[in-house]
């Protein structure tokens, strides 16, 4: 992927290397121009001399350091397409898998596109890290070379085996580093989930567990960070072998190169050449692979994965073989009157907390209202996700038009039931586009005009729409209240063709008489309405009762005031609340 989008930038890559010339000037000239300066000058009793080589090696570094500035246009003319090339690559990839993938990550063109300019800012220290490298290190031979031939094993001999161990060693640095990015990703999702749900967890009474999977991780990362520091150690005993050691090898032999007739400033000038320019030029080498250039290997790996799997995917689905269509979602059992079932279904957060729901059991009939009521943090909310197939029982089954529930797609599921929560969702578009339910299947005809209409006149919708402009404005989340958005959200869901609906305090924003034209319009609605209530007027309009307490029960508004002492007090705290309505002849006990 990368190799394809450089093709293309053979001219700024081009003119890089010729100013790469000018900047490794100094590498090329420096143990020269420091040897005439001792053995033309200092030595000899010049100093006028010595001074005038020095001043030129001093004009010689400015002139580098012009090269090195215009190398810096170049490498923009490089990067910069690159990076809008790849993001137009993986946002594209991204923004197209929902159209043939069930499921995705809303983070994924956020965190993709921060790879990308890891890779932009990778590219652009690799190319000014190793093209500088490579003209330093050959105007550091034949510098070396030019001033004694025997010098030229001295320092190729050690560079050669360092620079070897140094690729040798590059595979576990990778491995290092990704252990580590690994590390910090699942670091970072666990932390973000934990933190997110930290009243379910201090409900549950779970912060301890929570606390110590949050150390694991950070240890874990710790480990991974330990790791790759004692690689970094070994790493940096390579630039030790590749400069220090010739240096050292000159410094031991040089009597004998003095005695073969070498002057004193040539061995001086090959230390220069090997101190000043090959061991800066090496340690950044190696440095800068080993940090930069390991993140941009691991980065293009994740993009190109991304972009292979997610261009794939049309291919498969344009297309798909008759034997591998998906089975077609199961029709709910409507001659057995049981739209829904939970059999001996237990439920807890983690396997030391008290379960929230144990070896529960309900029958919901197709076409039934019913009402699930509890106090606060009891897991109301948490049998709706079980119905919905949000959540899996630890124990026992949910049943689901006679399937169960975590057997079924995400296709099958959208197919069968409803789940609206207490947060309403508006998207970017249209009224009419936020009104319309998305169809699990394309070949499901759409809601026409008048259905439409009649949705929105039912539920007490027109208001709104006159006050937004009509079914065609341009909608906007920060327009509207949170009532306004939970009838949104209720007309599109009584336009779904799911037979099954299940209402998670989705009209708590909404007044008691707003709340009963929901609830009758839904009641009337064919299929099932299961309302997770928290006003005692909801209660009280369904068919049947299930009170989630320490001791759960089923029954209707009279049944459990009879028998279930939880229900009177409950009943009780809601009877003193000014907003309590109650079904005509049914009195709040």
């Amino acid at each position: 992927m990368l190799r394809t989008e450089l093709r293309s930038k053979r001219r700024p890559l081009a003119m890089m290397t010729l100013w790469t010339l000018a900047e490794a000037l100094p590498a090329a000239l420096s143990g020269r121009l420091v040897a005439q300066a001792l053995d033309g000058g200092f030595l000899a009793g010049r100093v006028a001399t010595g001074v005038g080589w020095l001043l030129l090696l001093g004009a010689v570094s400015v002139l580098g350091a012009f090269g090195q500035r215009q190398v810096y246009p170049h490498v923009a003319d490089v990067v910069e397409p690159l990076r809008d090339a790849l993001i137009t690559r993986v946002v594209g990839a991204a923004l197209h898998a929902p159209a043939s993938a069930p499921t995705g990550d809303p983070a994924t063109v956020s965190r993709l596109a921060r790879q990308v300019e890891t890779v932009r800012d990778c590219v652009a220290g690799q190319l000014l890290i190793v093209r500088h490298f490579a003209v330093t290190v050959a105007f550091v031979l034949l510098g070396a070379a030019s001033i004694a031939p025997g010098l030229l094993p001295r320092i190729a001999l050690p560079l050669g085996v360092a620079l070897l161990a140094f690729v040798l060693l590059l595979p576990a640095l990778a491995h290092r580093q990704v252990e580590l990015l690994e590390a910090e990703e699942e670091f970072a999702a666990l932390a973000s989930r934990t933190f997110a749900a930290i009243g379910d967890i201090t409900a549950c009474g779970a912060p301890g567990r929570a606390a110590t999977e949050l150390d694991e991780v950070i240890v874990r990362q710790t480990r991974a960070r330990q790791a790759l520091a004692r690689m970094g150690a070994v790493r940096r005993l390579t630039v030790a072998a590749g400069a220090h050691l010739p240096a050292v090898l000159i410094l031991l032999d040089a009597g004998r190169l003095l005695r073969s007739g070498l002057p004193p400033g040539a061995v001086v000038g090959a230390l220069a050449y090997v101190t000043l320019s090959l061991e800066p030029a090496l340690r950044t080498l190696i440095q800068g692979v080993g940090a930069s250039g390991l993140r941009l290997t691991v980065a293009l790996d994740r993009l190109s994965a991304h972009t292979c799997a997610q261009t794939s995917v049309p291919a498969r689905v344009s297309a798909p073989e008759p034997a591998s269509a998906p089975a077609p979602a199961p029709v709910p059992d409507r001659a057995g009157g049981c739209a829904i079932e939970f059999d001996r279904v237990s439920f807890a957060h983690h396997p030391q907390a008290e379960p929230i729901l144990d070896r529960f059991t309900l029958r919901i009939a197709d076409g039934e209202h019913l009402a699930v009521v509890g106090p606060s943090g009891i897991g109301k909310s948490t049998m709706a996700d079980l119905m919905a197939g949000l959540a899996v029982p630890t124990g026992g089954a949910v049943h689901l038009g006679g399937a169960r529930v975590d057997g079924l797609s995400a296709a099958e599921l959208a197919s069968l039931r409803v789940l609206v929560p207490q947060e309403a969702y508006v998207f970017a578009g249209t009224l009419r586009q936020n009104l319309l339910p998305a169809h699990a299947d394309p070949a499901q005809a759409a809601p026409t005009g008048a259905q439409l209409a009649e949705a929105v006149a039912l539920l007490g919708m027109e208001p709104l729409v006159r006050r937004l402009g009509g079914l065609d404005a341009q909608l906007s989340g920060s327009r509207l209240s949170a009532g306004e958005r939970q009838l949104l959200a209720l007309v599109r869901t009584f336009l779904s063709p799911a037979r099954v609906v299940v209402l998670d305090e989705a009209t708590c924003h909404l007044d008691p008489a707003a709340e009963a034209v929901v609830e009758e319009v839904f009641r009337r609605r064919p299929g099932t309405l299961v309302v997770i209530a928290h006003r005692i007027s909801s209660a009280l309009r369904a068919d049947r009762i299930v009170l989630l307490d320490a001791e759960p029960a089923v029954g209707t508004h009279e049944e459990l005031l009879a028998a279930s002492p939880g229900y009177r007090e409950l009943v009780a705290h809601w009877g003193s609340e000014p907003w309590v309505h109650g079904r005509p002849g049914s009195p709040v006990a």
